[in-house]
């Protein structure tokens, strides 16, 4: 029991800030009124990080926003004022065009004919625009489950994912792309499952020469004994890497993955430039403002982090996202996990993880052929198309390399980053695959 209740707790600490854990809830008769009542709206103080997606925003001033304008979220369909209300004119077509270089030396391997060439790749996600161009003919589109129920929605994640590992601008732009849409289902673990073997099935069809051997899966399990459908699934990912496909997913125990971001306005190829994911910054900001201000109970926490919302200097959105949480935190497990220990967690600077780049990016969404997204604050689960595309790399300048080779030499070729994590570091990787 205290297994999983301190799993499914990382499971809620990690989730990307776009997707926080509210606690706007009616509560039970067991007198957490009293402690959970009262929840204020925040007061957002900031434009840091705020979200413009789709927004028309015509009438905002933002001249006074030049240092954090990057922090912003946007699309392509975002109207903004006119260019005297602007930190600088055009300001955000050139973040949309600057965020589509992942840098990190990716422009150099391009040099080199690096770019995934001649390697057959799959993604495993919810259902995208076919059309888009970043994919163009290289994708080959494959529904999987009942479609037509009126639920389903085309996927910004799916085209974030496939995007960063073989769009126009992704990691690997030259692989073919095999994509599987996934309909949405209320046992999406037996869909994913279906997914697969649904690919592996293709796989028997193909040249030797087009085989798939690198997938990238979209859906994780949060708890393998409680998830109806995860047997199924990692049942279905085994048969995969028996067939010698890479398979990348969220949770991967062999290669914990965290975000990065380097804003665009500096040299992205320089990994000085680069910051730890701004979710991870802002968990921990508040988090040390908790352990500053002495809070040394679930109860002194819930008080003070209802005080933030309402209070904070220079609240932003971000911090808010990351204030919320904690309180769907503490209602949830403060009966379980002592607090000390969570805040600990929390402020734990002794994790190893690889860093890959999920803030100041660009990438494709479906609303539309021509239409992007850039993300201040982007989502961690996007990484796994990041690392499928340099999995796909390394296929390229080694077709015999495995997945555990692969994982071992992400880990061991990344650059020394902030705390006890390694920023991705691609040219270091085909380096060491292709040393003698």
């Amino acid at each position: 029991m205290k297994k999983t209740v301190v799993f499914l707790l990382v499971a809620a600490m990690i989730v990307g800030p776009l997707v926080a854990v509210f606690v706007y809830l009616g509560m039970d008769d067991n007198g957490d009124e009293d402690l959970f009542s009262d929840i204020p709206q925040p007061v957002i103080r900031s434009n840091r990080f705020v979200d413009l997606r789709g927004l028309d925003v015509p009438l905002a001033d933002f001249t006074g926003d030049g240092g954090i304008f990057h922090t912003f979220s946007f699309d392509t369909a975002t109207q903004w004022p006119d260019d005297e209300n602007l930190p600088e004119p055009g300001l955000p077509g050139k973040l949309l065009e600057q965020g589509k270089y992942l840098g990190l030396g990716l422009n150099a391997l391009r040099e080199r004919g690096i770019t995934g060439q001649g390697v057959t790749v799959a993604v495993i996600d919810k259902p995208l625009l076919q059309e888009h161009q970043a994919f163009g003919s290289r994708m080959k589109y494959i529904e999987v489950g009942p479609a037509g129920s009126g639920t389903d929605r085309l996927s910004f994640h799916g085209a974030h994912v496939a995007g960063l590992l073989a769009g126009t601008d992704g990691v690997a732009p030259d692989a073919i792309l095999y994509y599987f849409a996934v309909h949405e289902s209320e046992s999406p673990y037996f869909q994913y499952a279906e997914a697969i073997n649904k690919m592996l099935e293709l796989q028997q069809e193909l040249p030797e020469q087009d085989k798939i051997r690198v997938a990238a899966v979209a859906q994780g399990v949060e708890n393998p004994r409680i998830s109806e459908g995860a047997p199924e699934l990692f049942e279905a990912i085994a048969k995969a890497r028996q067939q010698g496909i890479i398979v990348i997913y969220p949770g991967m125990s062999s290669l914990p993955v965290t975000g990065a971001g380097c804003p665009p306005h500096l040299d992205r190829d320089n990994p000085g430039n680069y910051e730890v994911w701004s979710w991870t910054r802002a968990k921990r900001d508040i988090a040390g403002k908790l352990k500053a201000r002495s809070a040394s109970s679930w109860e002194d926490a819930v008080y003070m982090l209802k005080q933030m919302l309402v209070y904070e200097e220079s609240l932003d959105s971000l911090l808010a996202a990351a204030i919320e949480t904690f309180l769907g935190v503490a209602y949830t497990y403060r009966d379980y996990v002592d607090f000390h220990d969570w805040l600990a967690m929390v402020l734990d600077e002794t994790e190893e993880a690889l860093a890959v780049p999920v803030d100041c990016i660009t990438v494709p969404n479906s609303n539309g052929e021509n239409e992007y997204t850039y993300y201040g604050s982007g989502g961690l689960s996007w990484s796994i198309g990041y690392i499928a595309g340099m999995a796909t790399l390394g296929v390229q300048v080694k077709p015999d390399a495995t997945e555990q080779e692969m994982v071992k030499l992400l880990w061991d070729t990344a650059t020394p980053f902030q705390w006890s994590l390694r920023l991705a570091n691609p040219a270091g990787f085909i380096e060491r695959l292709t040393s003698p």
